[in-house]
């Protein structure tokens, strides 16, 4: 390998990614502990969704990562004024998982050009797994204040 590049000088890809694994056994404990998990986390219709399924904890894991995902995708953590509830995931007419954000989640991601998304979860007894995908609107770059903008849908990719 005789030349480096330097990557600098090009244009990061239009694309957000973010993905992150959950072990079930430590949603169960939280839950088990009546540590304020539920509430703080879960949207009620999440909640309601999940206690529905065979192992609620499964599916609680899955949920819990496509959030840790999309805060990673969206390149901030949970930071700030967001808020987990910012994030719900839902069932979509096809049975496909559905992402809507709310709040000051959906605001960054409006000022960040974010146009449209691809969400694909994947969940075992033991793990639930998530990876977001963003894209931006073609030249947009991450603005460097925040205004306000009313909750919103993502298109899928």
């Amino acid at each position: 390998m005789g030349n480096k590049e330097d990557f600098s000088r090009f244009n990061p890809a239009p694309f957000r990614i973010g993905i992150d694994l959950v072990e079930v056994g430590r949603v169960r404990k939280l839950f088990e502990r009546g540590e304020p998990l539920r509430e703080s986390v879960f949207t009620p219709e999440e909640l309601r969704y999940s206690w529905k399924q065979k192992d609620p904890y499964v599916c609680l894991a899955a949920l819990l990562a496509v959030k840790e995902a999309l805060f990673k995708s969206l390149g901030t953590g949970l930071s700030g004024e967001m808020d987990w509830r910012d994030v719900e995931v839902q069932k979509g007419t096809s049975g496909m998982p559905v992402l809507r954000l709310w709040r000051k989640t959906a605001q960054l991601a409006h000022e960040m050009g974010i146009v449209k998304y691809a969400l694909s979860l994947s969940l075992t007894r033991d793990y639930g797994i998530a990876m977001v995908l963003l894209e931006l609107a073609a030249g947009q770059k991450p603005p460097a204040s925040q205004g306000s903008i009313p909750e919103t849908d993502l298109g899928i990719i």
